[in-house]
């Protein structure tokens, strides 16, 4: 999966510690994976699954008590792990940028949705006219009504949906080789996540660049992305092309999302959650990280030391059954809703 192409975005090897009373945990360790522009990677788990750190990893916008290990990022050409923090910030937003979780919550009550877009330009070289021509050209190619009124409207007065077209005009301003939409659709509901999704298919289609969609809906990915990353514990479990992924699972983790984001089985029975849930930070089992919630777990082989990620052509997997599991896929052509 890892692609030399001049361009893409490479991740290799990522470890991410966090501190804690027990000292420091890794709860990211050993991401990697491959994206050329203009193609859309869906990193898949529960919450808990590491997905979100990774993205901000990337950004290097990780909170105080977390700190990258190891791990090599390049961006376009442009290894960001070998800049400084200064160096760093002067390249968020114009190489790498962020859509957040919460609309609400990211923008500033206290200023104008204008002021806020303009502020993100002015940052990155614009003059102030320069800046205020961008945001209005950024509103309307995000979609946003009547984005000169807005642009003098304070984020109280617009609704969900169009606080997140807002945020996306932000990140989207400065010409990111790559934008990492954190579980975009989070906060807002069916019809305004249809919408958002639209959009962010749209502009990855007309601005070319690479995009990793984080989610804990296989059905979102399917509809959205061309690959998927499966994150379980802080660790890749598996790692393919999505329809490989939809007709064949590899890891029992992947076959029981696959499961969760259909609302009926083959036989109209409604599917079921995954039982239990992701295990604390610092306190995974040893083996397979999912083997306590697995129907498939075989005692002494799943539940061993170094479960590692196999390759096997351009599919991923870390499980020790893998090659010997029949695993439920689906199979049905159309886009799951």
């Amino acid at each position: 999966m890892l692609s030399q192409v001049d361009g893409s975005t490479v991740v290799r090897d990522l470890t991410v510690s966090m501190s804690t009373t027990q000292g420091r945990v890794n709860v990211v360790e050993g991401v990697g994976f491959s994206i050329a522009p203009g193609e859309m990677l869906g990193l898949v788990g529960e919450s808990g699954s590491g997905k979100s750190v990774t993205g901000a990893a990337i950004c290097g916008l990780l909170p105080a008590a977390m700190r990258r290990e190891s791990g090599e990022i390049r961006v376009a050409g442009v290894t960001l792990t070998d800049l400084t923090e200064r160096e760093m910030a002067s390249k968020r937003g114009s190489l790498v940028s962020m859509i957040p979780q919460d609309p609400m919550t990211s923008l500033d009550p206290a200023f104008t949705i204008g002021h806020q877009v303009v502020d993100v330009l002015r940052a990155h070289g614009y003059s102030r006219k320069e800046a205020r021509t961008r945001a209005l050209e950024m509103l309307r190619l995000v979609k946003l009504s009547d984005p000169e009124h807005r642009f003098h409207q304070y984020p109280h007065e617009i609704s969900g949906g169009m606080r997140q077209r807002v945020l996306i005009a932000m990140a989207i301003c400065c010409d990111p080789s790559l934008l990492i939409a954190d579980e975009p659709t989070t906060a807002l509901d069916a019809t305004t996540q249809a919408q958002i999704l639209d959009l962010l298919r749209y502009l990855n289609d007309e601005l070319g660049m690479a995009t990793i969609l984080t989610t804990h809906d296989l059905a979102v990915a399917r509809q959205m992305c061309s690959q998927v990353v499966v994150m379980y514990g802080g660790q890749i479990v598996e790692s393919a092309d999505l329809e490989d992924v939809f007709r064949a699972p590899s890891h029992p983790y992947t076959e029981k999302l696959l499961l969760a984001s259909t609302p009926v089985d083959e036989h109209g029975v409604l599917s079921k959650g995954i039982p239990g849930q992701v295990s604390p930070v610092g306190k995974f089992p040893p083996g397979c990280r999912f083997h306590p919630r697995c129907e498939y777990a075989v005692p002494g082989r799943c539940d061993q030391e170094g479960v590692a990620l196999v390759r096997d052509d351009d599919r991923e997997v870390r499980c020790v059954r893998a090659a010997e599991l029949q695993l439920r896929g689906i199979f049905d052509e159309r886009p799951v809703a």
